[in-house]
């Protein structure tokens, strides 16, 4: 080695030390991936001139293929290792539609009298892959990370002899902390757990490897598989698909993606589908500090290959995250639920139109899950599938519930059939039986069922929270969305149900704070039949606000059924009888046109005081299995009901009477 320089560049307080592959700052190194290291090395090296995007992917990985967002990706990390802020960028400059260019003011030097301080730092290199391959902790790493600073100490210029002394004790000092922490780091006991320290994962959808051609089922249908497949593992919390849908469409950086889901790392990648080829870049990133904790490229060609690319990708990631698998995670991770690329791909079909959530979505959602069934009879996810498309149809009032809550029944009792072991089946059948059938024993069963197989998913625990409502342990509900809340922290329908389960509880202050914040993430979304800050305001006797409240919903959703419900409920309860009366008239032509919640005709002729009119269409909420039921014990507005027999007969029939 005597006859290699050290070659240095310094900017600022940083130098690079090109022939070590180090970025030190004031003497204290700066970890990158080695990968940005050499994107910062060609920068420098270019100081002043503009490096295309084209010129800097050749560069840095010469010989594999990258696309033009894993560099994006480098150059953030290496911006935020160098402290820049936003616009303010002080040494990266980016020419739009070209490429970057290195602005700082950069110094070069060589010396070649560094015999010693060569050889001492070789050591130091040694005892930091010895810490790589044993599991570090912070004190290996931070042992090793000083035998790097002792041995870049000091600006060595012109091979200075009279620091010889000096670079001497430090040779010792390096040789010392080495060989202790060699010693310490092979005799000292394994540490249990993940590796990498990294316990909750969010996995992107899938970005395009070419943007024209598209594929966003496919996108989708690989983050969806692989979170099915990582919430197999109890102890990495891993977002659920329906925490991932905003970013389907978006640009977001992945790592504040990853800060906004509060999760410790983000698994981000592209695919492109061509004929029977598949292509699949992704990586594994930590969020703390952009590090790539593991990254690999996939080119297969097969009909069936994307299964072994699911296979390969969450099986390494699982084992980066914890190295020690039980022979069940491993079963599981290993599981295909079906073998048959043309179900699978209309599985995914089904799940992409499942997740747009209004009625065209949901139509054809059933359509693709029944198409993937007929083709695999066996085909777990897509049973699964289909009963959360029934279920939702009948809970949103897109078809009568008597219509399709037997069907979801079918579907969630046939995947659980197939695979006890997934909890998104369980989370189906308890949706049935809490939602159409009320069975309260048969729902908490299954909902725990659920929970018990993947206690990190937040929608287990918030229909959880709904038959805490409707069995009336109001205090145990407003625990269990909460928790839902941490885990899935930007959903809109679980923020929501917050809000309704401090209202149902009574805590009406709480419960406008909770609905506001929720309001401020897309005021466009608030479901019309759970438009529920009017009834918060009603319930406070804030009776103004509360027809402002159902007037501004109008301008949003047009005249639902739900608002137009409250608006006349409020317009009784405050004597304005004529105007409730008009409302009423036109619920009820509504009515004859199409099939929404009998309990909104209900809640007029309870604001009237027509307790007659009130229990005629709460009987045909009853016959129609209507969901919206489930809350006739615990709901407010409908008290003056509660001491009629013809209530307590009802809650008998719905088993729900003490």
């Amino acid at each position: 080695m005597s006859g290699q320089a050290k070659h240095f560049f310094e900017f600022g307080a940083y130098r690079i030390d090109a022939r070590d592959h180090l970025l030190l700052r004031e003497g204290e190194v700066v970890p990158l991936p080695p990968k940005t290291l050499d994107l910062l090395l060609a920068l420098v090296e270019s100081n002043g001139r503009v490096l295309t995007k084209e010129e800097l992917m050749k560069q840095v990985w010469p010989d594999s293929f990258v696309e033009e967002a894993n560099l994006s990706h480098h150059v953030f990390t290496l911006r935020k290792a160098l402290g820049e802020d936003g616009d303010a960028n002080k040494y990266i400059e980016t020419i739009p539609r070209r490429g970057y260019r290195f602005v700082g003011s950069v110094s070069e030097w060589r010396d070649e009298g560094v015999d010693l301080v060569l050889a001492e730092h070789s050591t130091s290199h040694i005892v930091v892959e010895q810490a790589e391959e044993t599991g570090t902790t912070a004190d290996s790493v931070e042992a090793a990370q000083a035998a790097r600073r002792i041995a870049s100490a000091g600006r060595i210029e012109g091979g200075q002899k009279k620091r010889a002394g000096l670079l001497l004790l430090a040779a010792c000092a390096v040789i010392a902390i080495s060989v202790a922490s060699y010693f310490w780091l092979t005799t000292r006991p394994k540490q249990e757990g993940p590796g990498l320290g990294v316990r909750s994962i969010l996995v992107l959808p899938f970005k395009p490897l070419v943007p024209e051609n598209r594929d966003e089922a496919l996108e989708l249908g690989m983050a969806d598989a692989l979170i099915t497949k990582l919430s197999n593992i109890r102890e990495i919390a891993v977002r659920p698909t329906s925490a991932i849908l905003k970013y389907s469409n978006s640009e977001e950086n992945p790592l504040a993606a990853g800060l906004e889901q509060r999760v410790e790392s983000v698994l981000e990648g592209r695919v492109q589908r061509s004929g029977d080829r598949i292509r699949v870049t992704v990586q594994l990133v930590r969020v703390s500090d952009g590090k790539p904790l593991w990254a690999d490229t996939f080119d297969e060609k097969s009909a069936d290959s994307v299964f072994a690319v699911q296979d390969s990708i969450s099986q390494r990631v699982a084992r980066a995250l914890l190295p020690k698998l039980t022979g069940e995670e491993q079963q599981r991770l290993a599981q295909r639920y079906t073998d048959n690329i043309e179900a699978y791909n209309l599985y995914l079909k089904g799940s992409f139109f499942w997740n747009k959530f209004n009625e065209e979505g949901l139509r054809k959602a059933v359509e693709y899950f029944n198409e993937a069934i007929a083709i695999d009879t066996n085909y777990a996810l897509a049973y699964t599938g289909l009963a959360n498309a029934y279920n939702v149809q009948g809970a949103v009032g897109i078809v009568p519930p008597a219509q399709t809550w037997s069907k979801a029944k079918w579907a969630a009792e046939k995947a659980v059939e197939l695979d006890d072991t997934l909890a998104k089946s369980h989370q189906a059948l308890g949706g049935v039986k809490l939602m159409y059938e009320w069975d309260w024993p048969g729902a908490e069963r299954e909902l725990s069922r659920a929970i018990e197989l993947n206690p990190a998913d937040g929608e287990p625990h918030n229909l959880y929270a709904y038959y805490y409502q409707a069995t009336g342990q109001l205090d145990k509900a407003v625990s269990e969305i909460r928790r839902a809340q941490e885990l899935a922290p930007l959903s809109l329908p679980i923020n929501l149900d917050v809000a309704s389960a401090l209202y149902y509880q009574g805590n009406y202050e709480e419960a406008i704070k909770v609905y506001r914040k929720g309001e401020e993430m897309d005021p466009q979304f608030t479901p019309p039949p759970l438009f529920l800050l009017a009834q918060i305001y009603e319930q406070k006797g804030e009776y103004d606000q509360a027809v402002a409240e159902c007037k501004k919903a109008f301008s949003i959703f047009g005249r639902d059924p739900g608002i137009l419900s409250v608006l006349g409920y409020v317009y009784a309860v405050t004597g304005k009888r004529r105007e409730a009366q008009t409302i009423l008239n036109e619920i009820e032509d509504l009515w004859k046109r199409r099939y929404f919640s009998p309990i909104d005709v209900a809640l007029v002729h309870t604001g009237l005081g027509d307790k007659d009119g009130a229990f005629a269409w709460l009987t045909k909420a009853y016959e129609a299995r209507d969901p919206q039921l489930i809350w006739v014990n615990v709901d407010p507005e409908l008290k003056s009901l509660r001491t009629d027999p013809r209530f307590t007969d009802l809650l008998h029939r719905m088993n729900l009477a003490q």
